[in-house]
Parts: structure tokens; C-alpha cells; sequence
């Protein structure tokens, strides 16, 4: 790994990222919170003396009103109000993330942050629709205001009725079948630790969201770092380093906006004092397209297209001081159709090429070269393999895991 990188546009030394996970587009699901209370429930990694939370609109089309926000380190009591620049409610505007003031709430590792949002009544059209499908075990309260209550009653609608939004029923059959509500608004929760803190962003799609390998790479981080350090996951499944799906708007963007287009955002905008960035990208933009009308084959990029979406991540990291490691293209070979595979496999193996010898990012892991199968490098290996020939395995996690060095990370 190469020499860190100076921080010098870090201006908050002492806050990082306990917690946080990117947004998506999800107004194609049947959900308006409007009127509603919803409450999460965050891990915390890190121990600290106050701390602040991301509400992001970053898919929203027009702007969502926010009545009310309360958190506490108990589920049902112990609730203090949090406001945004001194008031108990905000407006979060069309494609905006912002920060809450600093909340006094001690916090340790292993704890959970109780997280209340009370979702105006507003128009439908002015709903959230930026959030996760990897719920923190949300819960939607009946009709009305209940951050700081504690006599609610869960309501266990999950399918919402719409009348102006061609998009929002869409998948509504497979919503209803989940039983599971989303992570809505909430991406992230800083942390102050009276120390030069750091954290360590995890970028990526489907195989770094699933957290095989970012999860025990986060323990590992917990384990030996101190307090002064944090990992978080910014993976979205499906998603591309160099194209959002074309044909749907920004708030049915379900797959994410393109790496490249979300990578400050999603990295620096949300996320305190960054100091390293792990990109794991590129098997999405090979494999999909000619799978699906919403991928044609022509979308299928040229190696030189690749590389300048690496370079772009690079550039911004740069600017920001941060350290940017490239993770290898792992094999996915069996799991989509036979379109153009053997053009895509030669592509696969010229970016990771590419990625082993380029000299302006600050190293590599080789990904591939655990993943991979030693007969037949195309294809995943079947002892790594989740069963889809395309994401590893918890077991194929640690093996990744098992590739990073830890203490040059931190250092």
C-alpha cells in the first residue's frame, strides 16, 4: 500500500462515522410515512460524547418536510429532542443531505441509537423516497406524532394507496410479500470521540452491501483500532460505476445513481473525516448489459470508459485527502445470460490488469484472485460461492477479509 495521504481537508478531527449506509431510489415502492411516525435502530461502533445524524432526501424529486426527530440509547424512554439548525423541524430540499445539530448523548460501543422521525402531513407527491431495503429494524406507528411517547401502537399496513404516481405500485406485490419496511431518511449517525478520528468507507454494489466481507472487516477494525476508527458500508445493490438505469426517474433510481455520480455524495458529503476508501466495482457494468430491456447491450462499456470512472474516484479522493484502494472484478460467469460473455470476461480480466499495475491509486486488493477458480478463472469458485455464481459466501467474505492488512489500513 502507498504512503497515506495528509488530511488536509479535514476540518472536524475529532467526529467520524459510526454508522451509515447509502440511498437509493425506492419510488417504486408503494410508501408514504406521511403522518406517520417511524422509528429505527442503529449500531453504534464507537464511543463518544455527543453525537449527530445525516437525513438525507438524496433521491427526492421535490422537497419532504420533517415534523419532529427524537433519539435515545433506550427503546421506549429516555427520548431528548434533536433539531436542525436550533429548530424541532426542517425541510430537507429535492436531492439534499443534511446534518442535525450536535445531539449531548453519550454513546459506547455495542450500544443502539434509537432513532424517532415524524413525517409531516404533506402531499403525496412530498414523501420519502430515499432510503435503503436493508432495514435497521424500522417500525411505522399509527397516525401521528409519537417521538416522544411511549404509548404508540404499530401499524402494520405496508402496502400504501397512491393516486398520482405511476411508479410507486410497481413492486408492490413483492413489498407486501417481504413484510419488512425500509430505511427511510436516516444515513448516518457522527460520532464525537475527544480523539483525531477516522473512518473507512466501504463503496461498492450488490457483494459489498450484502456485508460478507465488510462485516468482519468492521469487527476487525473495532477489535484493533481504538476508538479512532470506523468502517461503514456504502454498497448498493445493482449498482454500476459508470450508468444509472436511463429510462427511470431520479426517485425510482432503485439501483442507484452511478458510482461516479454518487461517489462524493455518498462518501465525503455524508460521511465524517474519511481518511481511506475501499471502491469494489465494476462487475455490474460488465455483467448486465444485453440481460434485461433495462440494460441493453450497448451499454456494455469500453476498457478505456472503465478506466476513466476509476480515475474519476481517484481524482475526487485525492481532493479530499483520502486514500483511495481498488478492489479487483470478481468472476460472475453462469450467473446472468450468455450475452457477449466471452467479449465480457476478456474486459473483467483487462480492468484488473489495470487495477494490479496502475499508479495513481493508493493499492490494491485482489479480490479476483481469492474468488476466482483456479481451473477456470471466469467462474467463481464453488467453496466461496453463495449458490448464484455471482456473490460470495459468508465463507468467501473472510477470505476476503483475509487479504487485508489491517494495521496499513489504519495507518
Amino acid at each position: 500500500m502507498k504512503a497515506h495521504r495528509q488530511q488536509s481537508l479535514c476540518k472536524e478531527k475529532d467526529w467520524l462515522t459510526t454508522w451509515s449506509q447509502s440511498q437509493k431510489g425506492l419510488g417504486l415502492f408503494p410508501i408514504n410515512d406521511n403522518g406517520h411516525t417511524v422509528s429505527y435502530q442503529i449500531p453504534i461502533q464507537n464511543k463518544g460524547e455527543k453525537v449527530r445524524i445525516s437525513l438525507g432526501n438524496y433521491y427526492g424529486e421535490t422537497p419532504v418536510e420533517i415534523g419532529g426527530i427524537t433519539v435515545s440509547t433506550q427503546k421506549d424512554i429516555g427520548f431528548k429532542k434533536v433539531t436542525v439548525s436550533k429548530a424541532a423541524t426542517c425541510i430537507i430540499d429535492a436531492a439534499a443531505t443534511i446534518k442535525t445539530d450536535v445531539i449531548d448523548l453519550s454513546v459506547v460501543a455495542g450500544d443502539t441509537l434509537y432513532l424517532r422521525i415524524y413525517y409531516a402531513e404533506q402531499d403525496e407527491a412530498n414523501r420519502t423516497v430515499s432510503g435503503s431495503i436493508f432495514g435497521i429494524k424500522p417500525q411505522r406507528f399509527e397516525l401521528g406524532n409519537y417521538t416522544e411517547s411511549d404509548d404508540y401502537a404499530i401499524d402494520s399496513t405496508f402496502i400504501d394507496e397512491f393516486t398520482n404516481d405511476p411508479y410507486a405500485m410497481k413492486f408492490a406485490q413483492e413489498f407486501g410479500q417481504a413484510k419488512e419496511r425500509c430505511t427511510m431518511t436516516v444515513q448516518g449517525v457522527d460520532v464525537y470521540t475527544t480523539t483525531h478520528a477516522h473512518t473507512i468507507v466501504a463503496f461498492g454494489d450488490s457483494i459489498t452491501e450484502q456485508n460478507h466481507w465488510v462485516g468482519p472487516l468492521q469487527q476487525k477494525v473495532r477489535d484493533e483500532a481504538k476508538n479512532q476508527y470506523s468502517l461503514v458500508n456504502a454498497g448498493i445493490s445493482g449498482n454500476r460505476l459508470l450508468k444509472r438505469i436511463a429510462m427511470l426517474p431520479r426517485r425510482a433510481q432503485y439501483f442507484g445513481l452511478s458510482g461516479v455520480e454518487r461517489f462524493e455524495h455518498d462518501v465525503f458529503e455524508v460521511n465524517a473525516n474519511v481518511s481511506t476508501v475501499i471502491v469494489s466495482l465494476g462487475v455490474n457494468d460488465i455483467h448486465q448489459p444485453g440481460t434485461d430491456v433495462f440494460f441493453p447491450i450497448e451499454e456494455l462499456p469500453m476498457f478505456e470508459e472503465m478506466v476513466a470512472g476509476f480515475e474519476k474516484l481517484i481524482e475526487i479522493a485525492h481532493q479530499h485527502g483520502s486514500r483511495i484502494i481498488l478492489a479487483t472484478v470478481s468472476p460472475f460467469i453462469g450467473y446472468a445470460k450468455d450475452v457477449k460473455n466471452e467479449k465480457k470476461e476478456k474486459l473483467r480480466q483487462d480492468i484488473n490488469t489495470w487495477i494490479r499495475q496502475n499508479d495513481l491509486s493508493d493499492g490494491y486488493y485482489d479480490f479476483d484472485s481469492i474468488l476466482a477458480d483456479e481451473a477456470n478463472h471466469s467462474e467463481l469458485v464453488l467453496k466461496y460461492d453463495s449458490g448464484d455464481k455471482l456473490h460470495p459466501s459468508a465463507k468467501g467474505g473472510q477470505a476476503i477479509v483475509e487479504l487485508i492488512n489491517v494495521d496499513e489500513l489504519l495507518g
